[in-house]
């Protein structure tokens, strides 16, 4: 699966070990002891430990994506995912655009801990659910239910039901949302997943999820 941004150059695993390992190659190349340091150089060292640790978060929080989220949602949806990467894009917070940005602007590109274009495309993942979500949005109202309102309320119990707002990646770099706002964002979660299993599916997998559906909007 593509999107509009395209594909890794490799499993979104292996992009984050990377990543890592890049980030603390990098800063095992510019440590010096704390007596001879600058403060620029401190404030260096700091942001490029940031940066480290904040990809740690990351690719702990997919890991739990690949091993509890998508599991739910092929267990109660009949669909069986490619893989564990399209399910983490759509749940890739926004927040997460600036850390990958900031990374990419760190380096000279010859001294990126990875490919340009992979950070590039990790800093893009965040629009996948708003992307998917239009996708799912309209295959339901043409295709799967014509002539029929979804509705918030089910959408958002479909998102509580499979885990979606919590198992967020990156979630914890902001404060969580309340009120209406959530309510938005757990609709868009919910839809950007059903026009994933579309994409992924086509309509047959997206109808088998009506019935999760139903019991969302009569709970």
């Amino acid at each position: 699966m593509t999107y509009e941004y395209g594909a890794l150059s490799r499993p979104l695993e292996e992009v984050f070990a990377a990543l890592q390992e890049g980030l603390m190659r990098e800063y095992r190349l510019e440590y010096l002891p704390a007596h001879r340091r600058s403060a620029r150089r401190s404030r260096r060292l700091r942001r490029i430990r940031g940066w480290c640790r904040a990809t740690g978060r990351l690719a702990e929080q997919a890991a739990l994506v690949a091993e509890r989220t998508l599991p739910r949602i092929e267990h109660e949806t009949g669909h069986a995912f490619r893989g564990p990467d399209g399910l983490a894009r759509v749940l890739m917070a926004p927040s997460t655009k600036r850390l990958f940005s900031e990374i990419l602007a760190g380096f000279p590109e010859d001294a990126l801990p990875i490919r340009a274009d992979d950070l590039a495309m990790l800093g893009n993942f965040a629009d996948d659910s708003h992307a998917l979500a239009l996708i799912g949005d309209v295959t339901l109202r043409l295709k799967v239910l014509p002539g029929e309102d979804v509705g918030a309320a089910g959408l958002a119990a479909l998102c509580d039901r499979w885990g979606l707002h919590e198992s967020r990646i990156g979630s914890g770099f902001r404060c969580s949302p309340d009120g209406e706002k959530l309510e938005q964002e757990k609709e868009t979660l919910a839809r950007a997943v059903l026009g994933l299993i579309y994409v992924e599916g086509g309509v047959g997998a997206l109808r088998a999820v009506v019935p999760l559906l139903a019991c969302g909007r009569d709970g």
